[in-house]
């Protein structure tokens, strides 16, 4: 089935389930006030609820037979049972005296309210499809030209900012950038020439041999190539072609649903296995063809992007080749890396006495991971060339909102004139919810059992992968996605940040981001760079191709094709390759010429910081060689540095080579006095006032009004706030939590005067589903409420906040307290013990006399390398390092089993593939159990229970659909 079969066809069970449900309502309503008429000309009591409970019988489809109820196995079987039970306490008021007229009114009053919560429900269900067909009218006019909102032309005229930003990366992409091969490989020669450790690290003649290492790499990209070249399509390995494609930019809607159709006939994908296998024996012929199609689209983030729109066999093709190389390359550079004497570590800058007189006077045992071997296997894991693939499978994704906030001094919140960088879809790994949960054990002090061990960092097979696995924080070592692994580059700065502050009394940062990577490369560089790392002059060729694409904007379709001199085709694979394998000679360059310190480094987003000032002002010093040689530069907006001192009170003063400007990610800034990241509260000024013309874009659909609100105020907003976490302590929760608040008394309370009042977004809706459909006092939880059980699904920012707050650490400092109070405990400890050994024995023992034998080493000496080696001792910096990282579990709100929300939920057992609000408790997430416990008892009270519409009668499926897509943001 094509997709606007599948389209017709979902329109058409909509149009039949809503006119069943109004023939529904319209036959309940017509027998519900018969049985109200029935019983009210009754002439007894006990007449009159016999007379109402034939009606409800008759209004809830109820089978009798011979005047009882019959049981069915239907959700009315609470009914059934009230109501069979009923007839028979009638039959006894018959006779029976002792059953009073005040039992007989309450039994009234319950069918009453069975009749009253069904009228409710087939009222919210009419409203359920009011909405819904709203929110269809609203697509279908948008979709045919016809603008949803009068007042503004917006829609139809191109902004000045949308202009200018395609001007500008017009200017990048048809122009060369004048760049000289050469002059890279040369650079990139003498890059790689020696051995990456220094001395006194002993070292074999085979590891120092720097032309084999490189020769090793380069011979495995020739047997890739080989195995390339033999390898063929088949049905498998297009089924994994297309599921990356469709969770990319690279294709249109229409595309993707002839990719859908494609993915399920097998026939189809074994013609077109054929077709891509005789185009990839003539990969040699290959080209574009005349042209190919760009648009340009408009972000939440308010930047411009470029998207390509090649033909879907041709996308097929560069995506398969794409998905090989990276996968390919990933693999490989992670091999280079491990190559013992090329990748250096500030372990190997622990002098070796220092190590010996360690392992004398402290007896080391065990080799558990220190704070550094921590720090490389984060970055290792979750930083190197991580915009390369993992494996074939590994499919991009990211949520409706997930987008960085763009600061821009002169131009408000988001519009940046030109475009900065291709639209990044994040991969997932884990389950974030899952690491969450980590929770650190800590054994009691000893002098027994403190596992005095020292780990000096020499053993070659020592695999820090394998052991942080006890260190928790999974959340940072596997992110969930490359956004979050850029927000977290913001816990790693702080927990640094706070420890470095303590204990050398100063940190030194730079960010820095690249203007306009993609579309900026040049083509010499890329290839001079790939062609360095032994890709062959055929694959070269190909390349060199592929970049130079004839492009067309698809709003000019007269115009003659021009051919692109600079960059990378945005969306596809291969660009993230070419960007990836550049960036990772900047990658070693910073590690050799820093001494192992780590550039942390996401796509074109760049982070570095050390205790030592110098050493950050040689990792941008070299950054900038790197730039100049390989022809692109980073943005002013997007570059800050900062030095930190311990007490704001002491003169802070940046180095003046450093980026002179403040370090920024999203609406966030660090504030260089305290060392805490805050929120720029102009930055949020700029993006409510972008937020309310948006909503106002929104305002002819309900639905599509929410998706708008929840994309923006309650993702987009949260995520540029930065996830809470214990290095950021309370006051950050605190700190979002006011500015949530004040977002929505902005948008929808503040008078004149600026002073608060009550609406809020609930008030706003229910105020327009008041003027629109005539639905009055509708309860709060209906907003929140999850669509398959006929809510609005509002998504509230602060649930989530809120239930976290307390588990959060309230003054992240107090962990360095812990540390350095267990410090001296574990010093005082080894030195009571060694003053008991015998030293004589011990020298033999370990072959090694000090000249001060006699005496224990001093604190200082002991503490020396408490950042590099493992001390063994339970709270040591490590410890305290994984607890500043964690992202706390929120705290769930209590259930009350016997209140009104476990009955309600009871109720939805027999309901499947609910996605919130769902039985039994446990199976809910903290915020839906939230939701449940906080509006439960009110929409139990008012519609008997959590499902507001009775099941099968909402059209789910078309709403879902319409959820599933992307909000189309309106342009000024």
């Amino acid at each position: 089935m094509s997709n606007s079969e599948y389209s017709q066809t979902l329109q058409h069970i909509t149009d039949a389930k809503l006119e069943e449900l109004s023939n529904k309502r319209q036959i309940f309503l017509k027998r519900k006030q018969s049985a109200l008429e029935a019983a009210k000309f009754s002439e007894s009591p006990v007449d009159k609820v016999r007379a109402l409970g034939d009606g409800v019988k008759s209004c809830f489809n109820i089978s009798v037979k011979d005047g009882r109820v019959v049981h069915s196995s239907s959700d009315q079987s609470q009914l059934e049972v009230a109501l069979s039970n009923l007839d028979r306490f009638l039959k006894q008021a018959e006779y029976d005296p002792a059953i009073s007229q005040d039992t007989v009114e309450r039994w009234h009053q319950s069918l009453l309210s069975h009749l009253d919560i069904q009228t409710l429900k087939y009222e919210y269900a009419t409203l359920f499809a009011q909405l819904t067909m709203e929110w269809l009218s609203v697509k279908k006019n948008r979709s045919s030209g016809t603008p949803a909102v009068s007042k503004d032309d917006f829609e139809q005229l191109a902004s000045a900012a949308k202009l200018e930003s395609r001007k500008e990366w017009e200017e990048f992409v048809f122009a060369p950038a004048g760049q000289d091969g050469e002059t890279v490989k040369a650079f990139l020669n003498d890059l790689f020439s020696g051995v990456g450790q220094s001395e006194p690290v002993e070292v074999t003649d085979k590891e120092r041999n720097t032309e084999k290492t490189l020769r090793s790499l380069r011979d495995r990209v020739t047997a890739f190539e080989s195995s390339f070249t033999r390898a063929s399509f088949d049905v498998g390995i297009l089924n994994w072609v297309i599921n990356g494609l469709l969770h990319s930019d690279l294709v249109t809607d229409k595309q993707r649903a002839v990719l859908r159709d494609f993915r399920n006939d097998k026939t189809v994908l074994t013609e077109l296995a054929d077709v891509l296998n005789m185009r990839m024996a003539g990969l040699h012929a290959w080209t574009w063809g005349p042209s190919v199609a760009v648009e340009q689209r408009r972000q939440m983030n308010g930047t411009y992007q470029i998207y390509m729109h090649e033909d879907l066999i041709q996308a097929i093709f560069l995506q398969y080749i794409g998905v090989k190389w990276s996968v390919f390359f990933k693999s490989a550079l992670q091999d280079f890396r491990k190559t013992k004497g090329y990748w250096k570590s500030l372990r190997s800058t622990v002098p070796v006495i220092d190590k010996k007189r360690r392992d004398f006077f402290l007896e080391k045992r065990g080799d558990k991971p220190s704070l550094q071997i921590i720090k490389e296997a984060i970055h290792r894991r979750a930083y190197f060339v991580s915009q390369l693939l993992d494996n074939e499978y590994q499919i991009r994704k990211q949520e409706e909102g997930e987008e960085e906030a763009n600061y821009a001094p002169s131009q408000g919140p988001a519009h940046r004139s030109l475009q900065k960088k291709r639209s990044m879809k994040a991969a997932s790994f884990v389950d974030v919810e899952a690491a969450m949960e980590d929770q650190f054990e800590e054994e009691e002090e000893s002098d027994e059992d403190m596992g005095f061990g020292l780990f000096d960092g020499d053993d070659g097979n020592f695999d820090p992968d394998l052991t942080y696995d006890d260190h928790r924080a999974g959340n940072v070592k596997t992110p969930a996605n490359q956004m979050q692994a850029k927000q977290n580059l913001l816990l790693l700065l702080s927990a640094d940040t706070i420890i470095n502050k303590r204990l050398h009394g100063e940190i030194t940062c730079f960010r820095a981001q690249y203007e306009s990577l993609y579309p900026s490369l040049p083509h010499p560089t890329i290839l001079a760079v790939l062609q360095f790392l032994g890709v062959s002059e055929k694959w070269l060729t190909f390349f060199e191709k592929f970049l130079t694409a004839p492009l067309r904007f698809t709003d000019e379709p007269d115009t003659e094709p021009r051919t692109r001199q600079r960059g990378t085709p945005g969306s596809h694979v291969l660009s993230e390759v070419f960007g990836e394998v550049t960036l990772f000679c900047l990658d070693f360059m910073i590690n050799k010429e820093c001494n192992g310190e780590i550039l942390w480094r996401v796509n074109d987003d760049m982070w570095f910081w050390s205790h030592e000032q110098q050493t950050c002002v040689a990792a941008w010093q070299a950054i900038q060689r790197f730039n100049k040689t390989m022809g692109i530069s980073v943005s002013a907006d997007k570059s800050g540095g900062a030095h930190i001192k311990a007490q704001p009170a002491q003169k802070s003063t940046l180095h003046s080579s450093l980026p002179s400007g403040k370090i920024r990610w999203g609406m966030l800034y660090l504030n260089s006095g305290t060392g805490r990241f805050e929120i720029d509260q102009e930055m949020v000024d700029d993006h409510i006032k972008e937020m309310q013309r948006q909503l106002d874009d929104k305002q002819g659909s309900v639905f599509g009004w929410i998706q708008a609100w929840n994309s923006y105020a309650s993702t987009f907003f949260t995520y540029n706030f930065g996830k809470p976490a214990n290095c950021f302590g309370q006051a950050h929760v605190d700190m979002m939590l006011r500015t949530h608040e004040r977002i929505q008394r902005e948008v929808f309370s503040l008078g004149p005067d600026g002073g608060k009042g009550e609406s809020s977004v609930i008030t706003y809706l229910r105020d327009t589903i008041r003027s629109r459909f005539g639905t009055e006092n509708i309860p709060d939880g209906y907003f929140f409420l999850p669509i398959d059980l006929g809510g609005l699904e509002l998504s509230s920012p602060f649930i989530n906040l809120v239930s976290l707050h307390d588990s959060v650490v309230a003054d992240p400092n107090t962990l360095l307290d812990e540390f350095l109070e267990a410090e001296q405990s574990a010093y005082a400890s080894l030195k009571r013990r060694y003053s008991n050994t015998d030293k004589d024995r011990l020298a033999a023992k370990q072959s090694f006399r000090p000249d001060d034998m006699d005496t224990f080493m001093s604190f200082e000496e002991y503490t020396r390398h408490r950042e590099l080696l493992d001390y063994g001792f339970a709270k040591q910096l490590v410890s305290i390092y994984d607890q500043l990282l964690k992202r706390p579990k929120p705290e769930d709100i209590e259930q009350d089993v016997s209140g009104p929300v476990t009955l309600g939920l009871s109720q939805l057992q027999s309901q499947t593939n609910l996605s919130g609000i769902k039985s039994p408790w446990r199976h809910m997430s903290s915020y839906w159990k939230w939701i449940a416990q906080l509006y439960g008892p009110e929409l139990v009270e008012r519609f008997g229970g959590f499902n507001v519409v009775d099941p099968g009668l909402l059209p789910i499926g078309l709403v879902s659909q319409f959820r599933s897509g992307r909000v189309n943001w309106a342009e000024k």
